[in-house]
């Protein structure tokens, strides 16, 4: 095998979330008159995590008031809580591909600037025991691409950087994986697209899961 390891991000890559994000996003918006965006807006403004997600939601008159972005961040959160399963799938293929990658022996982990707490019961859900280890974003750590919580996983995985992949769907992805010492795979499938990877410098860009498996075994 070439890598013993894929640590894979979550949203855009592995599951489907655009639309349950965009509709949380946008609630916390419409209550309180601010614009809402297209789901296609919301394809740049996710990914960071939901604090900077909230951050790139509050227009500017707000912007410094800590006040509003609480506010405005506990409410993304108890609302996206209750629907971020509305209407959120996985990807076609990855279930196919979790398994394969698991029937060979190569250990499958998700890192995801997600909130933990809202990654961990997605993960159960759709996933079950496929993945060996789940990590959200986390005040512990700075969130993507800061290597320090990469580092974190690998070493719960007890991974190599030299045979482990970070798979993802965005340019922090991209980073994510370099910035730990991994080779990087960008998903073309999710949120951002093939110029956005190509350009960040992904080591291999793919269009379906099944290249994955080519790939990595």
């Amino acid at each position: 095998m070439t890598y013993t390891h894929v640590i894979f991000d979550l949203d855009g890559t592995l599951l489907n979330t655009l639309e349950d994000l965009t509709i949380a996003g946008n609630h916390v918006c419409e209550s309180r008159g601010w614009p809402t965006y297209t789901a296609d807006q919301f394809r740049y403004k996710v990914g960071n995590g939901q604090i900077k997600l909230i951050e790139r939601l509050i227009p500017a008159e707000f912007m410094g008031d800590g006040r509003v972005f609480e506010q405005a961040l506990a409410d993304f959160r108890a609302f996206y809580a209750e629907h971020k399963e509305d209407h959120t799938a996985p990807y076609p293929g990855i279930l196919e591909l979790l398994d394969e990658l698991r029937e060979h022996g190569v250990t499958c982990a998700i890192l995801s600037n997600k909130d933990h707490a809202a990654t961990v019961p997605l993960v159960e859900r759709y996933f079950g025991d496929r993945v060996a280890l789940v990590q959200g974003r986390i005040d512990a750590f700075p969130p993507k691409p800061d290597p320090a919580i990469t580092a974190h996983v690998l070493e719960q995985l007890d991974a190599d950087p030299k045979t482990a992949l970070y798979v993802g769907d965005s340019n922090v992805d991209i980073a994510c994986g370099h910035n730990a010492g991994m080779r990087s795979c960008g998903v073309a499938w999710g949120f951002r697209g093939r110029a956005e990877l190509e350009g960040a410098g992904a080591d291999y860009v793919i269009d379906t899961p099944e290249e994955l498996l080519d790939i990595v075994l």
